[in-house]
């Protein structure tokens, strides 16, 4: 065999070996971070800790059951700075685990955060004008505590008008439990609960969070507020999903 075509198999094999090795290291790396050990390992004690002592939080307490909230002024806003938890019906463990609900909270359909008859799921309110009426005042209580509200699409925007240009919400993700850690910098402490579509599928638990706005959007969608990792939003979806509450306090 002549040595130049030896020398070729030779350097051939080393390219296809490092090839392969720097190869193994991509497919290493990406399937590291999509793995449990790549997750926001920051305990949820740790970082509601450091939270509770960056913030001047105050509390509410909701006499229908006593469960008791953290709240936090925000601009010219206070808002719950956790999900509420109130069990209602036509409610839902965030994905479907009552262990959940103490962190994260629990899931209403809108007509259920809105405290309206499930009917409203797919044709608007308007055709109850009484009700209807009531729902636009901009204290409308729906299912808040006493004193509180459901927010409107404006309160929301008004509390979006604090984040940076062109942010992705960070300053609202809590910096535990997301994959990328939020910079929390109002002590919000949006966590991602998820979402149940009307099938009973839960979806998306510890990756995106979406509240509720009162505001309908055509016959069966209403408007809520999405956070994800990347992205933070308002859109209309169905009324029959369920999503997390925040309330806010009434002016």
């Amino acid at each position: 065999m002549h040595i130049s075509f030896i020398i070729f198999i030779i350097l051939a094999i080393v390219i296809v070996a490092v090839a392969g090795f720097f190869l193994g290291l991509k497919v290493s790396k990406a399937t590291k971070q999509e793995s449990p050990e790549a997750q926001n390992t920051t305990p949820f004690e740790d970082c509601l800790a450091k939270n509770i002592e960056t913030f001047k939080y105050g509390t509410l307490t909701d006499a229908r059951d006593g469960q008791t909230y953290r709240t936090v002024k925000i601009g010219d806003q206070v808002w719950m700075a956790e999900n509420l938890r109130y069990n209602a019906e036509g409610s839902y463990a965030p994905n479907n685990s009552e262990s959940n609900v103490e962190k994260f909270g629990r899931l209403y359909t809108w007509t259920t955060a809105l405290d309206i008859p499930s009917e409203f799921s797919e044709q608007s309110p308007a055709r109850d004008l009484e009700m209807y009426n009531r729902m636009k005042d901009k204290n409308y209580q729906g299912i808040a505590p006493e004193g509180w509200h459901i927010p409107s699409n404006k309160e929301w925007e008004q509390l979006m008008s604090n984040l940076e240009p062109k942010s992705n919400g960070t300053e609202l993700r809590s910096a535990c439990i997301w994959q990328k850690p939020g910079k929390d910098s109002f002590g919000f402490f949006a966590l991602p609960a998820g979402y149940r579509f009307d099938n009973g599928a839960f979806c998306q638990f510890g990756k995106r969070a979406r509240f509720w706005s009162k505001e309908e959007y055509g016959k069966s969608n209403a408007f809520r507020l999405s956070i994800t990792e990347n992205s933070v939003d308002i859109e209309g979806i169905y009324r029959s999903d369920a999503l997390s509450v925040r309330c806010v306090k009434n002016t």
